[in-house]
C-alpha cells in the first residue's frame, strides 16, 4: 500500500467532506444572486420557473448563515471528541473494557482488508441486482420512461442505493492492481445503473461518496487528476440524467442550456421555498416534530408498520406551500402531490423552528467532524464518512427529512457509538496511500 496517508497536503485537507460541504453550502445559495437566468430564460420558462431574479429576505440569509456557524461549531466538537476518544472514561468504562475484550477474535477477523473487499463485492452485487429488479418491474429504464418513477418500489430503490456505501468500501480496501481495476469497472456500472433509475441525485451521491473515499487513499500527487476525472463524471451524470428526466416531465428538448437552467432552477427554487417557510412559520415551528416522525415512518416496511404510510417531509412541505396535488407526465396523470425542496434548513425549520435548525446542524457537524478525524487513522470508517458526506451534500438542496437520509444519519450514529466503544478492536489497519 505504500506509506501512510500524507495529511500535510493542502489538497487532501481541502477535499475532505466538511470543506467541500461548506463550499457547496454557500455556493448553492450564491447561485440565487447570479445572472444565469438571463442566458437560459426560455429553458427556465419551459421548466415553469417563474421566479427568475428572486432574492431572499435578510432574515432568511441570516438563518442560513447561522446554520453554517452552528454546523462549524458541531464539526469542531466532533473533532475534539475524536481526539479525546481514547481518553474517555466514566462509570461505564469497566463494562466497555470487558465488552471490548470479548470481541478480540471478531476484531482480528475484521482487520482483514481482503475480508472487507469481498464484503464490498457482495454488497455491491446485491445493490446492482436491485437496479436490475427495478428495471424489470418498470419495464425498462425510468430515465427514458420518466412516468414509471412514481411507481418504483421504495424498498428496491433503497437497496440499490446501497452502492453509495459499497463502492467506497471497495475503493478503501482495494490493495492489489486487479482489485483497483475491478473497483473502477464496478463504479462505472453503478453510475450507469443508478442513472437508469431516473433520479439524478442517486448517481450524484455515488460519485461524491466514491470521491471522498479516493481522497483518503490516494497520494496527493494523483489526487488532483482523480478529482478532475470524478468531477467530469459527476457533471455528465447530473447533466444527462437531469436533462432526460426534466425533458420527460416538461416536454423540453434535452440540451446543454437545459442543464444550466436546471442548476439555477434547483437553487432558486429551494431558496425561494425556504424563504416562504421562514416567512410563514412560527419561530418554534409549525409541525411540532411530526415531520420528522412521519419521515421516519415513511421508510418503515409495511410488515412492521401496516396500513397507509405518511408522506415524508418534502411532500408535506409541498402541501404546506400550496403546491399542486397531481401532474401530467407524457399524457399520464400522476395522482400525487409535488415534493418541494427547501434547502438543508427548510424541513427542520418548518417542523421545529429555530431550535430544530440548531439541533440538526449541530448534529451534522458533530458526526462529520468525528468521522473525518477518525477516518484519517482507521480505514473501516472511511466508507461511512464518504456515504454520510454524500447524503449531506445532496441535502443542501433537498434537506435531510427523508427515509434514505435519516437511515444514513442513524447508521452514522451507530458507527460512531461502536467506534467509541470498540474502535481499536474492529479497526482495519491505518489508512495508507496508493
Amino acid at each position: 500500500m505504500g506509506t501512510a496517508a500524507d495529511w500535510s497536503s493542502r489538497t487532501k485537507r481541502w477535499l475532505q467532506p466538511f470543506p467541500v460541504l461548506m463550499v457547496i453550502y454557500f455556493g448553492y445559495f450564491a447561485i440565487v444572486y447570479s445572472g444565469f437566468w438571463r442566458y437560459t430564460y426560455q429553458e427556465l420558462m419551459s421548466l415553469s420557473t417563474n421566479i427568475m431574479g428572486f432574492q431572499p429576505a435578510l432574515g432568511t440569509v441570516a438563518l442560513y448563515v447561522l446554520g453554517a456557524v452552528v454546523m462549524l461549531l458541531g464539526f469542531m466538537l466532533g473533532m475534539l471528541l475524536a481526539r479525546r476518544r481514547d481518553r474517555l472514561s466514566g462509570p461505564w468504562s469497566g463494562m466497555v473494557s470487558g465488552l471490548a475484550g470479548s470481541t478480540g477474535r471478531l476484531g482480528a477477523a475484521l482487520k482483514s482488508k481482503t475480508l472487507w473487499f469481498w464484503i464490498g463485492i457482495v454488497g455491491w452485487l446485491i445493490g446492482f441486482a436491485a437496479v436490475a429488479v427495478q428495471w424489470v418491474a418498470s419495464g425498462g429504464a425510468s430515465l427514458t420512461d420518466i412516468g414509471t418513477r412514481w411507481y418504483q418500489s421504495p424498498i428496491i430503490v433503497f437497496i440499490a442505493m446501497s452502492q453509495i456505501f459499497f463502492v467506497p468500501v471497495l475503493v478503501a480496501t482495494a490493495d492489489r492492481p486487479w482489485q483497483r481495476w475491478v473497483t473502477g469497472f464496478l463504479f462505472v456500472l453503478s453510475i450507469l445503473g443508478l442513472s437508469a433509475l431516473g433520479a439524478r441525485n442517486i448517481p450524484a451521491k455515488a460519485v461524491v461518496s466514491t470521491f471522498f473515499a479516493v481522497v483518503y487513499v490516494a497520494r496527493p500527487k494523483s489526487l488532483a487528476r482523480m478529482a478532475i476525472a470524478l468531477g467530469i463524471v459527476l457533471v455528465v451524470a447530473m447533466g444527462v440524467v437531469g436533462a432526460f428526466s426534466k425533458s420527460g416531465i416538461y416536454g423540453t428538448p434535452a440540451s446543454g442550456k437545459l442543464v444550466v437552467a436546471l442548476t439555477y432552477s434547483d437553487s432558486v427554487g429551494s431558496v425561494y421555498n425556504l424563504d416562504r417557510i421562514v416567512r410563514m412559520t412560527p419561530t418554534l415551528g409549525a409541525y411540532g416534530g411530526n415531520l420528522l416522525r412521519d419521515s421516519i415512518l415513511a421508510g418503515v416496511p409495511r410488515t412492521i408498520f401496516p396500513g397507509a404510510k405518511p408522506d415524508y417531509a418534502n411532500y408535506q412541505i409541498g402541501k404546506y406551500l400550496g403546491g399542486r396535488q397531481n401532474f401530467l407526465i407524457e399524457g399520464q396523470l400522476i395522482n400525487r402531490g409535488v415534493s418541494l425542496a427547501a434547502t438543508l434548513l427548510g424541513p427542520a425549520y418548518a417542523d421545529l423552528g429555530l431550535p430544530g435548525v440548531i439541533a440538526q446542524m449541530l448534529l451534522v457537524g458533530l458526526m462529520i467532524g468525528y468521522l473525518q478525524m477518525r477516518a484519517r487513522s482507521w480505514l473501516w470508517l472511511v466508507p461511512f464518512l464518504a456515504a454520510l458526506g454524500s447524503y449531506v451534500i445532496n441535502g443542501v438542496n433537498v434537506g435531510l427529512f427523508s427515509p434514505p437520509f435519516l437511515a444514513a444519519i442513524a447508521l452514522s450514529l451507530v458507527v460512531i457509538g461502536l467506534d467509541l466503544l470498540f474502535g481499536r478492536r474492529i479497526a482495519v489497519e491505518p489508512v495508507r496511500s496508493v
